[in-house]
């Protein structure tokens, strides 16, 4: 792999604009498996996706924009623009922005191959039962443990 640049408007960019949309920057499979980078565009009163865990990889969270809610453990945290969040695997967690505004996060996955599964349920119709389908990737979900959060809220999945 030879040195590049990303250019603000370069990417793959899938999802809804009302949720949260995500734009793939490095596919693992051009690093070896080692990484994947993708940013996360979240609507105001957006959830990035239910309360999950993923059993293969860590997930390093970096606030570009905005303010980012995550919960994990039942706690609520709050991160704001430079803050860095470590979702390590096997740990239940979710995300979302519960503010009027934009908010942007740099997502650095490791290893990579977890951005597949982003692909998968960004393109995924909104009536399909994506368990199946993300659970090659080591992923499992509870939407009745994101429900609290998107009343309390008033978040959307877009």
């Amino acid at each position: 792999m030879k040195t590049r640049i990303i250019r603000a408007g370069d990417g793959e960019i899938l999802g809804s604009p009302l949720g949260c949309r995500d734009r793939f920057l490095i596919d693992s499979k051009d690093w070896g498996g080692n990484l994947a980078v993708v940013e996360h565009l979240l609507a105001p009163r957006s959830i990035a996706a239910p309360m999950h865990r993923h059993t293969l990889e860590d997930e390093f969270s970096l606030i570009l924009q905005g303010r980012v809610w995550y919960v994990t453990a039942g706690e609520e945290h709050v991160a704001e623009v430079g803050d860095l969040v470590f979702k390590p695997r096997g740990e239940w967690h979710t995300f979302f922005n519960a503010s009027d505004k934009p908010a942007r996060v740099l997502e650095l996955i490791s290893p990579g191959g977890l951005e597949e599964a982003f692909r998968i349920i960004d393109t995924a119709p909104e009536d399909l039962d994506l368990g199946p389908l993300v659970e090659p990737y080591g992923c499992e979900a509870d939407l009745d443990a994101t429900m609290p959060y998107i009343e309390k809220y008033g978040l959307t999945f877009g």
